[in-house]
């Protein structure tokens, strides 16, 4: 086994690193206050390449891995621990690509080489009023009419539609519907890529409204209301009745870039916090020299190259897979993408609160932006993107077996 990144991978983290560090880094804190938008920042990514780092160089994309994306990810958190950044950028890997794999040839040259400039977003549309994780029960439909799909329904926690009504051509989510019967559960799921703002011009038959977060303010999360918007044939991804499968590949490839964005914060935090117990003195000794402390540390440290390492694997592991490597199956992108999130997400959150009981009543303070990294690791935490009794599910399914689960 190699641990070690190929020279090629070096060379592009080193260039993501100082990206971060000279573009993000001293403007994270001015993005979550509302200061910088995301627009600005999403401009800056395009330019330097790393928005669809795994689409095809024909679409405007780097014909980079799902390695590099990870890394990527990891070190934009590692500079905006507030999550804003490193989410817009996760959201560009996944779905964009499933645009890629399966959506038309005229629909893929005209959005793609827009996300990866910057100048367009696609997000996710999929959890319900009624739930998020049970996706085959959607009910919002998408329904024929003449020569275009008309679109119904609500959905909640989309990502980033206040972002495409900025954005110069715009954008839109890719949009699980039902097709057929409520009873045909995942076999009447059909998937679209469902333009809100198109060609600088915004689609009419939708409402939305953005949530109030208490975190990750730099990247709007709202409602969408669709009283019939419509959808040409192109953006159909996938069969009809078959856009579960779409679904699914996407969320697994999302949620190996969360375990990344997740270490990234992670290891912001656990820097503050090494910083700290090294120059805070208490009863005249500074609080590393107490093993209630550096054993505490020590332990966080070795959870977190633990969970580095299973991000890495999961992203390594989509790379085999989609570059046709039959070896491995979709299933095994899927296993490896729950551990990345149920490793990563839950330890980024524990990081978080040992460092602010570290930082004792001064991690209270906006100042000291520890509880902004908190802030944002927690929107995974409870559930985007799956929550954690989810991740146990499909590993268990898929090593176990489903006929035992």
């Amino acid at each position: 086994m190699d641990f070690e990144l190929s020279r090629e991978d070096r060379l592009f983290l080193e260039s993501v690193k100082s990206f971060a560090e000279r573009v993000i880094a001293p403007r994270w804190v001015d993005l979550d206050e509302g200061k910088w938008p995301i627009e600005e920042a999403a401009a800056r990514l395009g330019e330097a390449g790393l928005l669809g780092i795994p689409l095809s160089s024909k679409y405007g994309g780097q014909d980079g891995t799902f390695l590099q994306a990870a890394l990527a990810v990891e070190e934009l958190a590692y500079a905006d621990p507030s999550l804003a950044v490193p989410v817009y950028v996760l959201l560009e890997t996944a779905w964009p690509y499933m645009v890629q794999r399966y959506g038309r040839e005229e629909a893929k040259e005209e959005v793609l080489p827009e996300v990866a400039r910057g100048r367009a977003f696609v997000g996710i549309g999929s959890t319900e009023p009624q739930g998020g994780s049970d996706v085959a029960s959607v009910v919002t439909k998408a329904v024929k009419e003449g020569d275009l799909w008309k679109l119904y329904g609500e959905k909640n926690m989309v990502t980033g539609v206040a972002t495409i009504l900025n954005l110069p051509y715009g954008g839109g989510v890719v949009a699980i519907t039902r097709t057929g019967r409520v009873e045909d559960k995942h076999r009447g799921i059909t998937t679209f890529l469902a333009l809100l703002k198109r060609r600088g011009r915004v689609t009419p038959g939708f409402t939305h409204r953005d949530w109030d977060e208490i975190g990750r303010h730099g990247l709007p999360t709202g409602y969408l209301t669709l009283e019939g918007l419509p959808v040409e044939e192109v953006f159909m991804l996938g069969e009809l009745n078959g856009g579960f499968k779409v679904a699914m590949e996407g969320f697994n490839l999302a949620r190996t870039v969360i375990g990344a964005a997740s270490v990234g914060a992670a290891r912001w935090l656990l820097d503050r916090g090494l910083e700290w117990i090294r120059q805070r003195v208490v009863f005249g000794r500074p609080i590393a020299s107490y093993q209630a402390v550096s054993f505490r540390f020590a332990e966080l440290y070795a959870r977190l190259q633990a969970a580095q390492l299973a991000v890495y694997k999961a992203a390594w592991v989509a790379d085999r897979f989609y570059r046709g490597d039959s070896a491995f199956t979709v299933q095994d992108v899927a296993t490896a993408g729950a551990v990345a999130k149920l490793l990563a997400v839950p330890l980024a959150v524990e990081v978080a609160l040992e460092v602010m009981k570290w930082f004792g009543g001064a991690s209270y303070f906006k100042e000291t932006n520890v509880a902004r990294a908190l802030l944002g690791v927690l929107s995974y935490y409870v559930g985007a993107e799956g929550a954690e009794n989810i991740m146990k599910l499909i590993i268990a399914r898929n090593v176990v077996g489903r006929e035992f689960v």
